[in-house]
């Protein structure tokens, strides 16, 4: 439920200089002028920033900068990976058993096909309700045997993720994980899992390709899209942390 109210709609940037409009009509209505004008000169402001690559790579740095990223072959080796869904599933593609294809490492079920070739533990867990079976699938079509696997396939959000994978993993006698999911959502997954009592070692999957060039100063439309998925982190964040779930 939480996940659902912290969603992409309040953390957009348009919603967020809708609701500061809102607040400097409301205040111009009680006579609030100095105030009602100055909120209303900051949404128009806070739209452009929002919209500007530098900034938004800036809020993305934070969130990504404590998870270095490396190849699935130099991670330690644990009881169990553990990749989150929560990101749209492409079909199988044959760069999956290419060693020279990056693809594969751009997605998190690619990324944890890779951790469990590379040996690094002898189970993968798949959470999260309509892709743990999805991905479950793909694997299987990539030689990962059924055994092997454990699907998890109640949780909606990032909080039942954790909790429930770790109800299934104590069953396995699996206490230390590597935790896989989009860099960006890295910080607040740890944190969840860490809560239940798992000890996390964070397994980003790889960055996407390079951004499109351009200006990092040039104010663009597309970029508030990737900004609206960054505030919706630091905005969970915040939330799971004030309900003691981080």
């Amino acid at each position: 439920m939480l996940d659902r109210l912290v969603n992409l709609s309040i953390s957009h940037p348009y919603v967020q200089a809708w609701l500061l409009g809102a607040i400097a009509l409301l205040l111009l209505v009680f006579r609030r002028y100095r105030l009602g004008f100055g909120i209303a000169a900051i949404a128009p402001l806070w739209l452009l920033l929002c919209a500007t690559p530098a900034f938004s790579h800036g809020l993305q740095r934070w969130l990504e900068g404590q998870y270095a990223t490396q190849p699935a072959v130099d991670y330690p080796k644990a009881d169990a990976i553990v990749v989150l869904g929560g990101e749209a599933l492409a079909d199988e593609q044959e760069s999956w058993r290419d060693e020279g294809g990056d693809a594969i490492a751009n997605s998190r079920v690619g990324f944890g096909y890779l951790l469990f070739r590379a040996s690094r533990a002898p189970l993968i867990v798949l959470s999260g309700e309509g892709d743990a079976r999805r991905m479950a699938a793909m694997l299987q079509r990539q030689g990962v045997p059924s055994s092997a696997m454990r699907l998890e396939a109640a949780s909606r959000t990032t909080y039942e993720n954790a909790r429930n994978t770790a109800a299934l993993l104590r069953g396995d006698g699996a206490h230390r994980i590597l935790l896989v999911t989009s860099p960006e959502h890295m910080r607040r997954a740890a944190a969840s899992f860490e809560k239940q009592g798992l000890r996390v070692i964070p397994a980003p999957a790889l960055p996407p390709p390079v951004r499109a060039p351009g200006s990092d100063w040039q104010p663009r439309r597309a970029v508030l899209f990737e900004t609206s998925h960054i505030l919706h982190e630091y905005l969970g964040l915040w939330v799971y942390r004030l309900r003691g779930w981080a």
